[in-house]
């Protein structure tokens, strides 16, 4: 996710993979990144009606609405009168959200790392959602899909197994619940897993997943609650084309196929894996290199 908000720029590394459905938690090699600049914009009108093609303007622009464009756009108009829309190329769950598992695991994180903060305060906002839909009188599991699943983290050799036993040991110290189990253990829990004398698992008893599919419906259903008090629109199946340059050389602006949407706080990008490539060729437009290292990657998970 990348905040512009100029004239200085500030590196966060956070995990991709791990706050909304993406790919992988077998292994942390498999772990994305995300970078963050941020920019200081400038002021701008506040015409906030919404037509096929116009110019509008709105305190936030988020480009991606995937599950975190989406969650992004919900805390400002949670936490603030702040006014959002949100941009994308499709629809949401068109992209990795639709096809991710929606895993919110720790099982796989590393105390001490560059997305360990992270990681830490995703799975607990997530958390906090779904014990605020239980105060409300909701089903979290009708809402979001929501399942205390827990995670396993499965050691095949001695070698393995061993290593597992410092995993557990250094989650549990930064304040998880976690259990080693060794072979017994682990056939008791699942009986349908083979085993043999030297795999053990690390096992982490409040890691959760969710549905993204049922999630972005509770989100967008929030989120549009805000649109009658003309505090929120989307912008579907309208890709973004450019940024448009303020005269203090700021983005002043987002042009996308069929609108013009001007900013006057920030402009947010949420593409995902792909907010590398988008923001390479948006800042191209300017006859500029600009660098992210993210990029899009397939893995293959295997569920049992």
């Amino acid at each position: 996710m990348a905040t512009l908000h100029h004239p200085h720029y500030i590196l966060n590394f956070s995990s991709t993979n791990h706050c909304s459905p993406f790919p992988s938690h077998s292994s942390s090699s498999l772990t994305n990144r995300s970078i963050s600049y941020k920019y200081k914009l400038p002021a701008t009108g506040n015409r906030m009606t919404r037509s096929s093609s116009s110019d509008q303007a709105f305190d936030v622009i988020v480009v991606g609405a995937g599950i975190i464009g989406l969650t992004v756009a919900r805390q400002f108009l949670m936490d603030s009168d702040l006014s959002v829309a949100i941009v994308d190329k499709g629809v949401p769950c068109s992209g990795a959200t639709g096809a991710g598992q929606g895993y919110l695991w720790m099982t796989h994180k590393t105390p001490g790392t560059a997305t360990w903060d992270l990681s830490m305060r995703s799975h607990q906002l997530w958390t906090m959602m779904a014990e605020d839909l239980q105060q409300q009188g909701l089903d979290p599991m009708v809402e979001l899909g929501w399942k205390k699943t827990g995670s396993l983290l499965v050691g095949r050799t001695f070698a393995e197994s061993d290593t597992l036993k410092g995993r557990v040991k250094q989650l549990s110290e930064a304040g998880l619940k976690a259990e080693y189990l060794c072979s017994r253990d682990l056939s008791k829990r699942e009986p349908d897993l083979l085993v043999d004398k030297d795999t053990a698992a690390a096992f982490l008893p409040d890691d959760c997943q969710l549905d993204a599919h049922r999630t972005v419906t509770y989100l967008e259903k929030a989120n549009r609650n805000f649109a009658s008090k003309g505090r929120y629109a989307e912008f579907y199946d309208d890709p973004v084309k450019c940024f448009i340059r303020s005269d203090g050389n700021g983005v002043e602006a987002v042009q996308t196929s069929k609108n013009t949407l001007y900013s006057k706080k920030a402009v947010i990008v949420a593409a995902g894996c792909w907010t590398g490539s988008l923001m390479q060729d948006l800042f191209r437009n300017w006859g500029m290199e600009f660098q992210v290292p993210v990029r899009p990657r397939k893995v293959c998970l295997y569920t049992t």
